[in-house]
């Protein structure tokens, strides 16, 4: 995965060798043109060389779009990049200015000044685009009413319409930068670049996109821990399993009398629709069919934290259901942990170690998951409740506990199974904190994944300390690159 330290090194590049270049400025025998180190075209180059490396590692950094125009380093990043640009046209129009005039030592300082500026901004930037934390990944805001949905239908002849007006756009734009350096003919440049934007045909943004919110692309900046989820439980018992039921199936006590029937709040939602857009949703509330209210806002009732604590429960419901077969990834529940080397007192403070994680059953003659062999580069935590172990995890085989009644009920929802019967159910969590891989108690002797760390299939039927290495090295191999912008605790 990309990294802030990377970025950053391709936004300095560049400025780095114009000020080296400044450094040993020097007159070209004759005066015809200003040479800095190296020659003004040539600086011109890296900068854009520099510009369009910048742009392609935020990309990857930022997770595409909505991150550059959304997030603390995506604006970095781009901002970094339009000096790098502007740099790159400031250098062109010198050079191609400099004939006659580079003799004149004050007018060689003005270039020169400009460039070294130009210069210590980019690094300047580049140094900001280091030392932004995790958190700057956060998006905080969509600018568009409409965003790309890779779900929509789109037809060939819409993309080959979206394709060409690109190119002729980018033409067009290519000859309004000629024009700029151009000594003769520029109205001729003019003309042909407004010529190719005008038959330029782009088609309809509902053919390729569908409406946003300002907080379509947001995730919850709440830890994802048994406390926040659990009250988010409450929460939506309180104000919402009157419509969408206990058991978010849609079917409450004031379904059937309402003009549009509640949604089922499971897998297929979150599927759907990104999270910022289920925050603004429930926020705000809907319209349905004909006008109808389908859903009121809940943002008097509800605090903007509230509504991520409802939407937290949901997801970890509907991953207990489905296995997270076609959701988003979802971390590890954190929960308050005793280790036998005292190494952490939280879930999230093991980050940086691939865990496993058993719920063990408070008596001897229930299924136990800690009788197995496990693999000894796996950290162990053991769930507890009801008096089983004692709480150093001795007893247990474990290397960390986490006992009590909320981590207890939260894994319960993970797994889809009710509280009492969790016991024996295990989660393979990766070094950054993601579920990746359960076991059911009572079902068949397996290891499922939504992701396919368990094979095409998303299925491991070895659960033995072979099979929980194999488990290990395929998390390895494919990690989870989203960026995990939440707060831990």
């Amino acid at each position: 995965m990309v990294s802030n330290a990377a970025v950053a090194l391709a936004a300095v590049a560049a400025p780095v060798g114009m000020l080296a270049g400044l450094a040993a400025a020097r007159r070209r025998a004759g005066g015809a043109a200003i040479t800095v180190g190296v020659p003004l075209p040539g600086q011109a180059a890296l900068a854009l060389i520099a510009a369009a490396a910048v742009l392609a590692l935020g990309w990857q950094r930022a997770q595409g779009a909505p991150g550059l125009l959304g997030s603390r380093l995506g604006h970095l990043v781009l901002a970094a990049v339009a000096v790098l640009l502007l740099t790159a046209l400031a250098a062109a129009w010198l050079h191609s200015r400099a004939t006659g005039r580079a003799a004149q030592a004050p007018w060689r300082h003005a270039a020169a000044m400009l460039l070294g500026a130009l210069a210590l901004l980019a690094g300047l930037l580049a140094a900001a685009i280091a030392w932004q934390p995790e958190e700057a990944l956060a998006i905080a805001h969509w600018p568009f009413a409409w965003r790309y949905d890779p779900d929509l239908p789109v037809g060939t002849q819409t993309w080959h319409r979206l394709w060409l007006a690109a190119g002729l756009t980018g033409l067009a734009l290519a000859l309004l930068v000629a024009a700029l350096f151009a000594r003769r003919g520029r109205l001729v440049w003019l003309t042909a670049a407004a010529g190719l934007l005008a038959c330029a045909s782009w088609p309809a943004p509902q053919l390729l996109m569908t409406e946003a919110t300002r907080t379509s692309y947001q995730r919850s900046p709440l830890a994802f821990t048994d406390r926040n989820v659990l009250q988010g439980g409450r929460l939506y018992q309180a104000h919402c399993a009157g419509c969408h039921g206990a058991q978010a199936d849609g079917r409450g006590p004031l379904a059937a009398g309402l003009p549009v029937w509640p949604s089922v709040l499971g897998p297929a939602l979150f599927e759907n629709r990104l999270e910022g857009e289920l925050h603004w949703r429930v926020a705000h509330g809907g319209d349905g069919r004909g006008g109808a209210s389908a859903m009121p806002g809940f943002g008097a009732a509800l605090g903007a934290d509230d509504i991520w604590q409802v939407l937290d429960y949901l997801r970890l419901r509907a991953y207990g259901v489905s296995g997270g077969t076609g959701m988003p990834a979802i971390p590890a529940p954190g929960v308050a942990v005793t280790c036998r080397d005292g190494r952490a007192t939280t879930l999230a403070e093991l980050r940086g170690l691939p865990l496993w994680i058993g719920a063990a059953a408070a008596s001897a003659s229930a299924p136990n998951a800690m009788q197995e062999p496990l693999d000894p580069r796996l950290l162990t935590v053991a769930l507890t409740w009801g008096g089983g172990y004692s709480a150093d995890g001795n007893s247990a085989g474990a290397d960390c506990v986490a006992s009590g009644e909320d981590a207890w009920n939260a894994y319960a929802l993970a797994a889809g199974v009710p509280p009492d019967a969790l016991a024996g159910a295990q989660f393979m969590v990766d070094r950054r904190g993601w579920l990746r891989a359960r076991r059911l108690p009572g079902a068949a002797p397996a290891w499922t994944s939504a992701d396919n760390v368990c094979g095409p299939g998303g299925r491991m039927e070895n659960t033995s300390a072979q099979g929980l290495g194999a488990l290990l090295l395929a998390m390895d191999r494919a990690p989870i690159g989203i960026p995990d912008t939440r707060r831990w605790q």
